[in-house]
């Protein structure tokens, strides 16, 4: 077991206003001086660069070179065929050609020799014009990893160009989309972390009515949240699609050790201010200690799953976890010295209420396991890890709208297959051109597939060209693949002419099953026509797969940070059924919050994942905290003459106010989120908030009634 020693925190104490101090400073400098609040999302964010399907993807990539598209569908309202559409089509298309970062421009007036070329060219019908002739594509190819820039530019030239009652512009392509979950992302992280922060202060000045107190909490908890990115940004993981709210998670963590600090320091006995201090400091450092080390054994399980914004995650949040409880301890203590804390009564009899013993405590903790038995195994089979990107937009704004018709409009999510004959023959013969046309109408006709690039689909379009009909297959592949043809033919074979490139556009809207098994289907294909698949890669199967990694991390994570939490219960308590009563508990929270995603339907996004490891963790901090207390008691001598159940009645006492007071701080914080424009954000906030309500009740009522054992010396 652990030893503290209580002379280290004499010393600490007497020296907490420089080593506050020190420390503040240090922060501030390094968050000023590494720190790009600005998040970094690009399309390849998915996975770790040591990962094997970020090579399984890249082989693709470095053997078919190809470049991220900016999709622009115009609505013809007037029909294809009018003047004024085709002119503002091409006015549109040469602008495009002038920003920096567009390298081509594709659409019935670029590419295509004519509008009636466009119309019977298998290519060109399939790449540029829409359902029912309704709309055109124009198609922008980008040569940048600085989307945010070219994308302001790109709406800048569509809003230009757009005519509400018969031009109207929608944008997609994954550049387009990457652009507006960062937007998104920047925007909650500057409104709703604030919003967060400053709500959590509300509760913290109404409960405690200590300016000093709730002055040192928001310092300490916003210095531990800025010493975590600093050190991130040090390391050179710049801030995520995960990470950009790793700054609330560390907020939250911190402020759970600060209102224990305060809770311990109001039931003190002592009258000299720096004893009481130490004593304070000493007792709660213990629980905290080992809260701490569930939080962060939580987060270091995450550094080992292979989907990049996961093992970031895990990477910040060790760091934060170790950032929480160095911040609280050694800035807090400063201003609870200086302190004179009222608490309000009202929080007091608010913990009161819950229910300690009888047949009430008995019936919820009956109905506590049954729910968990009947909400999480009806609903965590109908988990849903693997959203539309749709679903990171609302239905009702334009923005879904737009991405919605182009994805019906012909697909806008990649996926590429890499093929070879069985016989392992050459691609640049008739027969082999035959076959390539079999596949290529197999794998266009499934539902989930919006569109089709190929090569015999390049190949028609020079085919259609009169000398392309007199020359030998091979022949063609040749000119095709000759710069002054753009090098076209370079991207669908390879140099041996033995593997092809299907280029697949997969629809997103309305899809109902995972994209790992529509993969599945589509991967079977190409053997019923003479054809093996070698690789398979694009943004499509990499969200499919990033999709398996969370859904992997939810139910393997969570079994680990079970089994860690049973390991750190009975080093604090030792003791078999105090060890159980946690596990237990952490178990049920686990199966309710997500059997309730999976019941009514909400998507498990990699944004609002993270949810369920905040919510096993403040659960824990609650119930470490109260067990440490009740072993605070039967060390001290007390417990002789004290029954099992008076113990806990004890512990209860003095740790549950601060607990509900805590998690209604935290719930009151992250309901803000609610307020978010964008889903993903308002999901994560709301399941916090909805299983912190959980973890207290839980905590404080089903846990001590499961633990009723002796806590031994």
């Amino acid at each position: 077991m652990i030893s503290f020693s209580t002379d280290g925190f004499k010393l600490l104490v007497r020296t907490r206003g420089g080593v506050a101090a020190m420390l503040v400073a240090a922060v501030l400098c390094a968050f000023f001086t590494y720190v790009d609040l600005e998040p970094e999302i690009t399309p390849d964010f998915f996975f770790a660069s040591d990962s094997e399907i970020y090579h399984t993807n890249k082989r693709v990539t470095d053997v078919f070179p190809s470049q991220q598209q900016i999709l622009l569908n115009i609505s013809a309202e007037r029909g294809l065929d009018d003047k004024g559409y085709i002119g503002k089509i091409d006015d549109l298309t040469q602008s495009l050609l002038g920003l920096d970062g567009i390298t081509e421009v594709q659409s019935v007036t670029r590419g295509p020799s004519s509008l009636k070329t466009a119309r019977e060219n298998p290519l060109w019908r399939r790449i540029l014009i829409g359902n029912n002739e309704e709309s055109s594509f124009i198609i922008a190819f980008v040569d940048t990893n600085d989307f945010s820039a070219l994308v302001y530019d790109v709406e800048d030239l569509a809003a230009a160009a757009e005519e509400p009652s018969w031009f109207k512009v929608r944008i997609s392509g994954l550049p387009y989309v990457v652009e507006q979950i960062r937007r998104n992302l920047t925007a909650d992280m500057k409104s709703f972390t604030l919003g967060a922060i400053g709500l959590s202060a509300i509760v913290l000045l109404l409960v405690f009515r200590s300016l000093a107190v709730v002055a040192g909490a928001l310092i300490a908890c916003i210095s531990a949240a800025m010493l975590t990115l600093a050190v991130q940004s040090i390391m050179g993981i710049s801030i995520g699609v995960l990470t950009a709210n790793l700054g609330t998670i560390i907020f939250v963590l911190t402020l759970t050790h600060v209102i224990f600090l305060v809770s311990n320091w109001v039931q003190s006995e002592k009258d000299n201010t720096e004893e009481r201090l130490a004593a304070t400091v000493r007792h709660t450092f213990k629980a905290s200690f080992w809260a701490g080390i569930t939080t962060l054994l939580g987060f270091v399980s995450l550094i080992f799953v292979e989907a990049k914004p996961l093992n970031e995650l895990g990477i910040g949040g060790t760091i934060g976890a170790a950032a929480a409880l160095l911040c609280a301890y050694l800035i807090f203590p400063a201003f609870l010295g200086l302190s004179k804390v009222k608490p309000s009564n009202a929080s007091k009899r608010l913990a009161s209420l819950l229910p300690r013993r009888g047949l009430g405590v008995k019936i919820i903790v009956g109905a506590a396991l049954l729910g968990a038995i009947v909400i999480g195994g009806t609903g965590f089979m109908r988990l849903n890890t693997d959203p539309s990107l749709l679903a990171y937009f609302d239905e009702d704004t334009p923005l879904h709208k737009g991405l919605y018709y182009v994805d019906e409009n012909g697909g806008s999510n990649p996926l590429l297959l890499v093929v070879r004959r069985k016989a392992a023959q050459k691609l640049d013969n008739e027969e082999s051109y035959k076959a390539l046309w079999q596949l290529q109408k197999a794998l266009d006709s499934h539902e989930a597939v919006g569109s089709v690039i190929s090569l015999p689909v390049i190949m028609a379009e020079g085919d259609s060209h009169w000398l392309g009909g007199l020359l030998p297959w091979d022949w063609l592949l040749d000119i095709l693949s000759k710069p002054e043809f753009g090098s076209v033919a370079k991207s669908f074979v390879t140099p041996d002419r033995t593997h092809a490139l299907f280029m697949l556009r997969m629809r997103e809207g309305e899809r109902e099953r995972t994209r790992l098994e529509i993969m599945e289907d589509i991967q079977k294909i190409p053997s019923g026509h003479d054809f093996e698949l070698t690789i398979t890669g694009g943004t499509y199967y990499l969200q499919g797969e990033l999709a398996s990694a969370v859904a992997s991390s939810m139910t393997v994570g969570v079994i680990m940070l079970l089994i860690i939490f049973g390991c750190v219960a009975y080093g604090v308590s030792r003791n078999l059924r105090v060890t159980a009563a946690l596990v237990v508990c952490a178990g049920v929270i686990s199966a309710i919050v997500l059997g309730t995603l999976g019941v009514f339907g909400i998507p498990v996004d990699i944004i609002s994942s993270p949810a369920i490891n905040i919510c096993l963790g403040l659960i824990v901090d609650d119930m470490i905290h109260l067990t440490v207390t009740a072993r605070r008691y039967v060390e001290a001598g007390k417990g002789s003459s004290m029954t099992e159940r008076a113990v806990w009645r004890a512990a209860l006492d003095s740790q549950s106010w601060p607990a509900v007071i805590s998690t209604l701080a935290i719930m009151i914080g992250f309901s803000v989120f609610a307020l978010s424009d964008f889903p993903p954000s308002r999901r994560f906030g709301l399941e916090i908030a909805y299983g912190a309500g959980l973890a207290v009740f839980l905590a404080l009522v089903v846990f001590p009634f499961l633990a009723q054992g002796r806590v031994r010396k």
